[in-house]
């Protein structure tokens, strides 16, 4: 089964809450999947400060490792309408895979984290897809795949571009039920349209290797074939050598007066071939000329 790596970076905790919910939705459609943060750049005084609980219990990538999996689900918290610099570093250093197109073709979803509804989760998703192109990825969209998203009555966070949620200015708004459930919707989606592609992959390859062998098969010599028949030569006579008397025979005229019949209308219905292949090279030249609108 493929494998999906959740990349996240995550103060508060609230990207890691939906990145359970992600997980969950993966899992269910028989994924592996592996949850990792990227390395925090922050001091411990910094964070300290901020009231930042302790990291999640999840190993840090490596941008070695990114070759490894099948596709990837980053979950990133905005910072004023763009990611993070922790992610940006992350993905700044990805520069050797791109160098190879380590990760061309592989595919890639995004979920987000922001203060208020208008905090910029679309934007972020956007300075996200300069990274992806140029990798080559496969950028794989939420969509409006679960009602919640179109639910007015209350704040609920989410796009088209991926699960997300409202965690307000001091984090103190933790996801939703609705936002998770929206969550788990992506981890569903993102899996069958993985299993779907590795479902094709497999099909071609068994493709393949059953016309190698119908061809092998076609080619190998069999128990029941006859033997090729030994080539005969029959015995030839030279014929007897006439006498030239000097004259023309009557065959020899016969012959003679046939051709020349015959090469007379032969040359003109050439000639006249000729002419006309001219007649029509020089009709489409005009007729290119009558087309051209640059003059």
């Amino acid at each position: 089964m493929p494998t999906v790596y959740i990349i996240i970076y995550s103060v508060y905790h609230h990207i890691y809450t939906l990145s359970k919910s992600i997980k969950k939705g993966l899992e269910e459609q028989g994924v592996t999947v592996k949850l990792y943060q990227v390395p925090e750049t922050l001091t411990d005084e910094i964070l300290q400060k901020l009231h930042a609980p302790q990291k999640p219990d999840i190993p840090v990538i490596t941008v070695d490792a990114l070759t490894e999996a099948d596709a990837f689900i980053f979950g990133i918290p905005t910072r004023f309408g763009t990611l993070p610099a922790q992610m940006k570093s992350f993905l700044d250093a990805t520069g050797s895979h791109w160098a190879t197109g380590a990760l061309a073709g592989k595919f890639v979803g995004t979920f987000f984290s922001s203060a208020s509804q208008h905090g910029g989760q679309e934007t972020t998703a956007f300075t996200l897809l300069t990274y992806f192109a140029h990798h080559g990825m496969n950028y794989v969209p939420l969509g409006f795949a679960n009602a919640h998203l179109f639910d007015n009555s209350e704040v609920v966070g989410g796009s088209a571009y991926g699960a997300g949620t409202i965690a307000n200015g001091d984090g103190s708004r933790l996801p939703t039920e609705k936002e998770l459930d929206i969550a788990q919707t992506q981890g569903v989606n993102f899996a069958n349209l993985l299993n779907a592609y590795h479902r094709g992959l497999k099909l071609d390859t068994s493709g393949t290797e059953s016309t190698n062998k119908e061809i092998k098969t076609s080619d190998a010599p069999t128990a029941d074939a006859a033997p090729a028949a030994a080539p005969t030569t029959a015995p030839t006579t030279a014929p007897a050598p006439v006498e030239s008397t000097g004259e023309p025979t009557a065959a020899t005229t016969a012959i003679t007066d046939a051709g020349d019949n015959h090469a007379g209308p032969t040359t003109e219905r050439s000639a006249e071939a000729t002419e006309k292949k001219a007649s029509a090279v020089k009709a489409k030249k005009e007729e290119k000329k009558s087309k051209c609108f640059c003059m």
